[in-house]
């Protein structure tokens, strides 16, 4: 049986069975535990409870005093970490990494430890004192709650479950991420965050909380709490950390209860100008010029959440001027732009993006934008708009640039109609950026060598891994991009063929078609990312690459690729 507190600093001879009393006796009326009261009435020093406590709980003692610890340990965890969690990297033994903490409760966030630091955990005591002191010394001091945000000014009257949100809100603003995963399991509910298009776990909380916690997200997004087995989407309007967030709620039933997914949009923080997008300049002229002509359609594609809707926000903002009118129809509208008139699709009303764009064009707009090309009516549609004076822009849902014209006649849209309004196509990814602090420049692997035809001996910069990009090597993200002009022998071949195919062999053979690998591989020479993320974007197996770069072993990497080679 384990020993009390109070009987090992008796036993210890560090206090009297009349301090211990006096002690009990004022913890009947207060929320402070034994140890703290005898230092208060200094009946004895922080240092012996906290030394009686690592007894008690059969942990080492460590005297943090005069001491830091290595910054490689340090450098492992974030300060906001080390502060939320009160924990300290102090030593590694052999793979395993001693933490320091004051108070043996904190053993329950061992596993989160483990996640952050990758490492197998053991802990250690330290006075509270000590691991402040220390603490503050190699993170800072913590966040003032007056920077958090004026939501966080009322955490302490609220709720346990509204205390909670509202930090996964602030948590996740900080480090970036663009929605956040409430999954149920049996037992627990995981939390995790996508940041630069990666999932992060971010906690685990017991299970029991789970319908509390949904029920609270579900009344804030106007959704039906007693409806547990439809799916259903919201929105809430959120302020965090200064910044006014518009949340995306998606609810799906799942054999665990409702798993939650909420995607976090920053209106300010997402409008990029044309500049930011990170074309090369040779791309950036293609995308002004194509997007200043006065009518014809362009088409932006790649999968969800490739960036499509940022690119074509900064191509309208860079045409937001005086002399143009711009409308948009969107479904949903996900950022507002000052002196666009901009129209949220209603399909329970009969408000489609085709009733909407024929309503646009008695509106004698200029400009015009289609969220999303889905069906034949809207395409053909959008083609008589761009026919008539109009330079309408929209998105469709395809791996590359020739399959935006193939998926228009697959819709039924006659060859003829697009042949003559497709102006150009922008196919696009998104790859993470190499962290500028700790990315290293060292040899090309043989696979890198053998994917971007490098001779023996060069050099490439890889991912290592520090404290600003949370160990990843990665820190932020920027587009890779294919371009399409239709130029005239391409118009012919896409009219002469009613399924597309002539057309897509010659686009692989003409020179106004720029690929993704070509432009992933000019980002990968100039240090911006990794060839891991080229192989990612353009869906490259490196075991099969050797017939396709025989010809680029002996060019230099960024030549033109093969004209008879697939993106």
């Amino acid at each position: 049986m384990r020993k009390r507190l109070g009987e090992i600093l008796l036993a210890q001879g560090a206090i009297s069975e009349e301090q211990l009393r006096a002690a009990l006796a004022a913890q009947q009326n207060r929320t402070q535990k034994l140890g703290q009261i005898l230092v208060a009435q200094q009946a004895t020093s922080e240092e012996t409870v906290t030394r009686a406590l690592a007894v008690q709980s059969r942990l080492p003692f460590v005297a943090l005093e005069g001491k830091r610890p290595p910054s490689q340990l340090t450098d492992r965890l974030s300060p906001h970490s080390a502060w939320e969690l009160e924990a300290l990297p102090v030593a590694d033994k052999g793979g395993k990494v001693i933490v320091a903490v004051s108070d043996p409760e904190k053993a329950v966030n061992i596993d989160t430890l483990g996640f952050l630091l990758d490492a197998e955990i053991g802990l250690a005591l330290a006075t509270p004192t000590a691991l402040r002191q220390t603490l503050e010394a190699v993170y800072g001091k913590p966040d003032s709650p007056g920077d958090q945000g004026p939501e966080v000014a009322d955490d302490a009257e609220e709720a346990p479950v509204v205390r909670l949100v509202n930090h996964m809100f602030r948590e996740a603003v900080e480090q970036r991420s663009s929605d956040i995963h409430l999954e149920p399991f049996a037992g627990k509910l995981r939390v995790r965050y996508r940041v630069d298009g990666t999932l992060r776990l971010a906690a685990e909380h017991p299970g029991d909380l789970h319908s509390a916690l949904i029920s609270h997200i579900k009344v804030n997004a106007g959704l039906d709490i007693a409806e547990k087995r439809k799916p259903q989407d919201g929105r809430i309007e959120h302020r965090t950390g200064g910044r006014d967030l518009d949340v995306r709620v998606s609810v799906l039933p799942t054999n665990h209860g409702e798993s939650v997914v909420m995607r976090l949009l920053d209106r300010e923080a997402n409008l990029l100008s044309l500049g930011d997008l990170g074309m090369g300049p040779a791309a950036l002229q293609w995308f002004r010029d194509v997007i200043d002509r006065p009518n014809g359609i362009f088409l932006v594609t790649g999968p969800t959440g490739s960036g499509k809707t940022t690119t074509l926000y900064a191509a309208l903002q860079t045409l937001n001027q005086a002399n143009r009118k711009i409308l948009t129809v969107e479904d949903p509208v996900e950022y507002r732009l000052k002196g666009i008139n901009q129209v949220q699709v209603q399909p329970r009303i009969g408000l489609d993006f085709a009733r909407v764009l024929k309503a646009f064009l008695r509106q004698a707009p200029n400009v015009v934008l289609v969220g999303e090309i889905r069906d034949r009516e809207t395409a053909e549609v959008a083609i008589q708009a761009s026919l008539t004076g109009h330079i309408v822009f929209s998105t469709v849902h395809t791996n590359d640039a020739p399959s935006a014209a193939t998926r228009l006649l697959d819709m039924g849209v006659p060859p003829f109609l697009v042949a003559t309004s497709l102006q150009g196509v922008l196919a696009q990814r998104l790859v993470r950026r190499l962290c500028k602090e700790c990315k290293v420049e060292e040899p090309a692997t043989p696979v890198e060598r053998q994917v971007l035809g490098l001779p023996e001996g060069a050099l490439l910069f890889h991912p290592r891994g520090c404290r600003e990009c949370t160990r990843s090597g990665y820190r932020g993200r920027l587009g890779v991009f294919e371009r399409l002009s239709l130029v005239e022998d391409l118009r012919e071949a896409l009219f002469q063929s009613p399924d597309g195919s002539d057309f897509v062999r010659a686009v692989h053979s003409s020179p106004a078609w720029h690929s993704l690998k070509h432009d992933a591989a000019e980002k990968v020479m100039s240090g911006l990312t990794s060839v891991a993320e080229l192989l990612r974007v353009t869906h490259q197996d490196a075991r099969n690459t050797e017939a396709e770069t025989a010809t680029a072993e002996s060019s230099p990497a960024t030549a033109a690729p093969d004209p008879e080679a697939s993106p």
